[in-house]
């Protein structure tokens, strides 16, 4: 989830016209300049000219909502989240500072936070496209998947063009077994944005899915030539290259892939599908116990750890195993389960 930074402008001209006292008006020249290289994607330097800002007028609550814009820009959610709050304990009533402190929580895991000031925003946004994508999202992380439905439904509705509405409301479809409808989605966003990283990415694990992956690849691969360092479309790429036969290929976008996110379930499943695939079931026993530990329900994955462990001849860890995924419905835990368990 990016942060919208429309609340600048808007921030600006209410600056301008408040600046009367001599401290006000220092201040309103480094908020300005702030904003200049905030537009020029220079967050680090807006910061730098915010905070100057603040030193010059301690009240000045713009400031901090920018601040806090910029501080997501480059990641920094706990920092972000610390000056939007200063920003509602100055002006309670900052409804753009509480919009942005809703989006910080989210990244932060603080979905009683986020469901907070979203519930203060209800009618003060109700006709807002960004207002139902944030709060989509809450729905999201809450798993109640019919209100988050309803809320990207409703941000598309007021503007077609929501390319990140596009983009989660996709994403859901895709978990939710509709194909069709997700690719829809993430071809509608592209057509909108061609370099959205998210929606270059899904459109290439749809076509996954549908058993293309030799287009798959190019959606990946157009992913790491803007963002080489993407751990997640590092292992979607090496996955594309497994089914294409392409081993080796295969083995260093992975490998790639667990360093920058070694804890990314989805890319042990590939390393331990690579090894099987080789006959090397020490090795991908070792890539696929440790995907099973973290947890993160992946599809397939019991099942084949399972048979792995079986031609270990370690049929009680198979058995084990095999009985996790019935309960995930993975289809060959259950086929495999029936015919060598009791």
């Amino acid at each position: 989830m990016k942060i919208i930074i429309f609340a600048v402008l808007s921030s600006l001209l209410c600056l301008m016209m408040a600046c009367t006292s001599q401290d006000k008006s220092e201040a309103g020249v480094f908020f300005l300049k702030g904003n200049i290289q905030f537009k020029d994607k220079r967050f680090a330097e807006a910061i730098r000219f915010y905070d100057e800002a603040i030193k010059k007028y301690p009240k000045l609550t713009d400031a901090y909502l920018n601040k806090g814009l910029a501080l997501s820009q480059l990641g920094k959610s706990e920092e972000a989240y610390a000056a939007l709050s200063r920003a509602l304990e100055l002006e309670d009533g900052f409804h753009e500072a509480r919009m942005a402190r809703a989006e910080a929580a989210l990244v932060l895991g603080r979905t009683a936070q986020a469901e907070d000031d979203l519930s203060l925003l209800t009618n003060v946004y109700k006709d807002s496209t960004r207002f139902y994508l944030v709060r989509g999202n809450l729905m999201v992380d809450k798993n109640q998947k019919g209100a988050a439905y309803a809320d990207f439904d409703k941000a598309i509705l007021l503007d077609p063009e929501n390319v990140e509405a596009l983009v989660n409301r996709g994403a859901m479809f895709f978990e939710d077994g509709k194909t069709k409808e997700a690719g829809d989605d993430f071809a509608r966003a592209l057509a909108l944005n061609p370099a959205q990283k998210e929606a270059l990415n899904n459109r290439g694990l749809v076509l996954l899915k549908e058993g293309n992956p030799g287009e798959a690849l190019g959606y990946f691969e157009k992913v790491l030539i803007r963002t080489p360092d993407d751990g997640y479309a590092l292992n979607n790429k090496g996955e594309a290259l497994l089914l294409l036969g392409k081993r080796d290929e295969a083995l260093k976008a992975l490998s790639r892939s667990l360093e920058f996110k070694p804890d990314n379930a989805y890319a042990l499943k590939n390393m331990g599908l690579y090894y099987f695939s080789g006959k090397d079931y020490e090795n991908a026993a070792r890539f696929l116990d440790k995907a099973v530990s973290l947890e993160q329900n992946v599809p397939g994955l019991y099942g084949l750890a399972g048979k792995c462990h079986f031609l270990l001849n370690n049929s009680a860890r198979a058995c084990q195993l095999w009985a996790l995924g019935k309960v995930l419905n993975d289809s060959l835990a259950i086929s495999e389960s029936v015919r060598n368990c009791r």
